[in-house]
């Protein structure tokens, strides 16, 4: 859950900096950034898509405007400016004006996750929801039309102008809660994350939407479920179990296709219900998501952070994160505190369809400062792996962050490491407080869970909460070959 929070009540290019375009390594280009909430208020923790051709893009995040949902933007040129931003319509009860209400009933919603789908051609868009009356939690999945969205449109009316561009939200899971962190009582799906199929030859299903979560369901046991959508969002077949009966603590699950359409989920698992990971996990379907083969390890927690880093406040746990590449490898990307510090680690299966082998853990950046968050994809043709991640290297005091992009071309075993930004940042500068609601001062040091990426074979955009003027915001730096 992105946050616990109770409430008693033509485009135009965002001002962005601009940074010098800088040879990195291997050729790599640092192009320009983009602040692309520019907000009052925190926003945090933001999931992007992409269309193939790489014009459109577009994504949320934890929106902490009165609205208190999932904040949104889009670009229809290539990411060179995004439209003003806005929220998703149809999750919470308001707006950003407190006078006018929202078209939705949930007093909160957050932990967005946004992607492509060619098949339809829009944007899937899916959040949690909850604090609605009787403790229902819902994860609710809508659908983004960027050729019917107006973007100069009021910023209550979430782009919609002659025409809506939104689909009406549906329900993918629904629980119960008592609103408690991590579902101390009834069901509580929670950390989704969203991954289309858009391969074509055998074994794939072209279009279907694939969403994981881990199920909270009382005494912090969790196990990982998954439901997958062939209509655009419409209907949704699940729950269906992904881990198995011998591990009952799971989170943070992480969908990839593989070339032959085999839907690989990652997650990290526990021994019990107040240890902060014992290794990283996967399993495989290899009938489209209907049925999983048991939970295989791939590599162990060795010192797993426990949900603080030295000279900081807001939250960091230890995560996993995967990606196949065409030639059916699967590389997982994960922090550990092995060495003494937060740093990132790669695995890759030593051969395609087999995960009961896996690589020694190679850290992509070694460093005796902090590391965190990792974002990993696999570029369109399945060639080449992009990587993000925090980075503290920079910084002789381990307080101030960076942020990484990193390349591998031979599955995880080596990596070219490139630094996006100019200059570091204390994320602790600015809380993650209600419009409104909260001061600004409320105590809530929170940056969210996770940063993105998406890319193409000759750019790489990545998005990252960063110190705005006024609050935390969602920037994006693109990074060209």
């Amino acid at each position: 859950m992105a946050r616990v929070r109770v409430r008693s009540a033509v485009l135009i290019a965002i001002a962005g900096v601009a940074i010098p375009v800088s040879a990195g390594a291997s050729g790599i280009h640092v192009g320009t950034t983009v602040n692309v909430s520019a907000d009052r208020f925190a926003d945090n923790e933001e999931s992007f898509g992409m269309n193939p051709s790489g014009t459109w893009l577009a994504g949320a995040w934890n929106d902490f405007d009165f609205n208190d949902g999932c904040g949104f933007s889009f670009s229809t040129d290539g990411g060179k400016s995004f439209a003003p931003r806005s929220f998703v319509p149809g999750f919470t009860a308001f707006t950003n004006d407190p006078s006018i209400p929202g078209t939705g009933t949930f007093a909160v919603a957050g932990d967005p996750a946004v992607e492509f789908n060619p098949k339809f051609n829009t944007f899937d868009v899916v959040c949690q929801a909850f604090g609605a009356t009787g403790g229902a939690i819902n994860l609710l999945a809508t659908t983004f039309d960027p050729i019917k969205a107006d973007p100069v449109a009021n910023e209550n009316a979430s782009y919609v102008g002659a025409r809506n561009p939104w689909t009406h939200p549906v329900a993918i899971a629904t629980g119960t809660s008592n609103g408690t962190q991590k579902g101390s009582t009834g069901h509580f799906p929670d950390h989704e994350f969203l991954v289309i199929d858009t391969g074509n030859g055998a074994g794939h299903h072209f279009g279907r939407a694939f969403v994981t979560w881990a199920e909270f369901n009382g005494n912090f046991r969790s196990s990982i479920n998954l439901a997958f959508s062939d209509d655009n969002g419409q209907t949704w077949s699940g729950p269906i179990g992904v881990s198995d009966a011998g591990h009952k603590f799971d989170q943070d699950a992480r969908t990839t296709i593989g070339p032959d359409g085999t839907v690989y989920v990652s997650f990290d698992s526990g021994p019990n219900a107040t240890s902060f990971g014992k290794e990283v996990d996967i399993a495989a379907s290899h009938d489209g998501g209907q049925t999983f083969g048991p939970t295989v390890p791939m590599a162990q927690l060795i010192n797993p952070v426990p949900g603080l880093l030295p000279n900081s406040q807001y939250r960091v746990f230890s995560d996993v994160w995967s990606s196949a590449s065409s030639s059916g490898i699967v590389t997982a990307v994960f922090n550990d505190q092995r060495n003494g510090h937060s740093n990132i680690y790669a695995v890759h299966n030593l051969a395609p369809g087999d995960l009961t082998r896996w690589s020694s853990p190679v850290g992509v950046k070694t460093s005796a400062k902090e590391e965190f968050f990792p974002w990993v994809e696999t570029s369109p043709s399945g060639n080449r792996l992009d990587l993000t991640f925090y980075d503290r290297s920079n910084d002789p005091a381990n307080t101030k962050n960076w942020v990484d992009y990193a390349s591998s071309t031979d599955n995880g075993a080596t990596w070219t490491v490139t630094t996006a930004t100019r200059v570091g940042a204390d994320l602790d500068m600015f809380q993650a407080c209600l419009a409104f609601v909260q001061p600004s001062n409320c105590g809530d040091f929170f940056i969210g869970d996770y940063i993105a990426l998406v890319s193409t074979e000759t750019a790489v955009h990545l998005f990252y909460t960063w110190n705005g003027p006024a609050a935390q915001d969602v920037f994006e730096t693109n990074l060209r070959f």
